[in-house]
């Protein structure tokens, strides 16, 4: 409880912020989230190719780079992240092959496809920080109560209350009326009641701050489909790599509630579809 009232106020005063703070927060939550995935590789005598995982931060980074690019232009010309690029293929090889003589393991491709997954995983984070971007954003009037803002702190707040609406009420809902298991196999205390339970109150919950920060129910209701359905993947993802590594959560940088993967599993699957939908298709 404590980690959760001291983390939400920075969470959302960042949100607020907005520009490079956020941004760097964004990233990072990125490299924890990067961190945690290895060692939890680690901790059970797993390897995962790094420079071949460390690509994941090169979207965020990118997020970071045109925040700062908007202060200097000169950050808008430098090429850092193509050149870490090639870096990383380059040295994932030699990295395997070294080990592998050192080790006499022959896991090249089992490691290097494992440092892709983390890639995959951690650049997922790069959804967080385009909500907040509201360049490019399709333009519509914003209100929240009596204050004006941009169209990128709205769909953030939008998403982060949706989604914490779906995992507080699928926990709830299944604690106090859960019957049927949704996946026994990959997470044995989640039930089909609890599951509905969260949808319905992604919703709800949706279409209340749809019409408080924009007017629009409707927008909220998409909002919180997304966060209904991916929301509950993401967390179900999330539990599967934990099992299938066979750790309890993937951190304990947050007390109680696990490490930074184990809290932003649902949101890193939903925040890129709403940027998607609204941005990317909008």
């Amino acid at each position: 409880m404590l980690s959760a009232a001291i983390g939400i106020p920075i969470l959302l005063w960042l949100c607020w912020l907005g520009g490079v703070p956020y941004a760097a927060a964004v990233l990072a939550l990125a490299v924890l989230g990067l961190v945690e995935m290895l060692r939890a590789y680690w901790s059970k005598g797993i390897q995962a190719n790094i420079p071949i995982a460390a690509l994941g931060l090169f979207l965020p980074l990118g997020i970071v780079q045109y925040r700062l690019a908007l202060y200097d232009y000169r950050w808008g010309e430098t090429h850092v992240r193509e050149w870490l690029a090639v870096a990383a293929v380059i040295l994932a090889p030699i990295w395997e092959l070294v080990s592998s003589a050192r080790t006499g393991e022959m896991k090249i491709g089992r490691n290097i496809a494992r440092g892709l997954l983390c890639a995959a995983y951690i650049s997922l984070f790069v959804g967080l920080s385009n909500l907040r971007q509201p360049e490019g954003w399709p333009d519509s009037p914003v209100h929240w109560v009596r204050v004006n803002i941009e169209n990128g702190l709205g769909f953030v707040l939008l998403t982060l209350f949706s989604v914490w609406a779906v995992d507080t009420f699928a926990y709830l809902i299944g604690k106090s009326m859960g019957r049927d298991k949704l996946a026994p196999a990959i997470s044995p205390g989640k039930t089909v009641e609890g599951a509905i339970g969260g949808f319905i109150a992604g919703l709800l919950v949706g279409a209340l701050f749809g019409y408080l920060l924009f007017a629009r129910p409707v927008t909220g209701l998409f909002v919180g489909a997304i966060a209904g359905t991916l929301g509950q993947v993401g967390d179900l993802f999330e539990s599967a790599l934990k099992r299938e590594i066979g750790i309890k959560d993937f951190g304990t940088i947050m007390p109680g509630h696990g490490g930074v993967l184990d809290r932003f599993d649902s949101l890193l699957f939903v925040a890129p579809a709403v940027w998607l939908l609204w941005a990317g298709v909008g």
